[in-house]
């Protein structure tokens, strides 16, 4: 379980909860939740949470890496569920673990549709690749917002703040983090 791994790594480097919160850029209270499985980390979440403990991030994907080819059929896709049982997320999307490598993270995200006034930003380190396969998604890096459709593709430096929705209903598309 996600959150048994988290707090067993955190107290296995004799951090408290305050501490790695604080490296991490968090509040204590999120990573309470996250550690006792009340709330499901963002991909940028668990992106922070693998440099601070210095782990590989499929270490909380649950992707083996240490091969020389990864192969994930899409039976064996995990869905990590960011929604509440009851209503809309606050950051407005769920994601599948792809294969994933040595610093290249794979996902297949589907982003609900959100209002402008309800957007969520994240700011993490690495660089990020989206390819939209269906619907229409907006991206915003700071102030500059785009909306994408099928076929189109973005990159970018996710060290600044970016959100992602779906505009006129839900979208999916693939996104690939790469690490430092």
């Amino acid at each position: 379980m996600l959150a048994k791994k988290i707090r067993e790594l955190r107290e296995a480097r004799g951090l408290s909860r305050e501490e790695l919160a604080g490296k991490m850029g968090v509040s204590p209270s999120l990573l309470a939740q996250v550690e006792e499985g009340k709330t499901v980390p963002s991909v940028a979440t668990l992106i922070h949470l693998s440099r601070c403990l210095d782990v590989p991030l499929r270490t909380f994907t649950g992707l083996e890496a240490e091969t020389r080819l990864v192969v994930v059929r899409a039976h064996e896709r995990r869905e990590v569920e960011r929604r509440p049982k009851v209503g809309p997320s606050k950051s407005g999307y769920h994601y599948q673990t792809l294969a994933s490598k040595e610093g290249i993270d794979a996902f297949y995200i589907i982003f609900e549709e959100k209002g402008e006034d309800e957007r969520v930003f994240f700011q993490h380190d690495g660089k990020e690749f989206l390819y939209v396969l269906e619907g229409r998604l907006e991206l915003c890096l700071d102030d500059q917002c785009v909306v994408l459709g099928p076929g189109d593709s973005a990159s970018y430096d996710s060290k600044y703040p970016h959100s992602l929705r779906g505009v006129g209903g839900p979208a999916r598309a693939v996104v690939v983090i790469y690490g430092e």
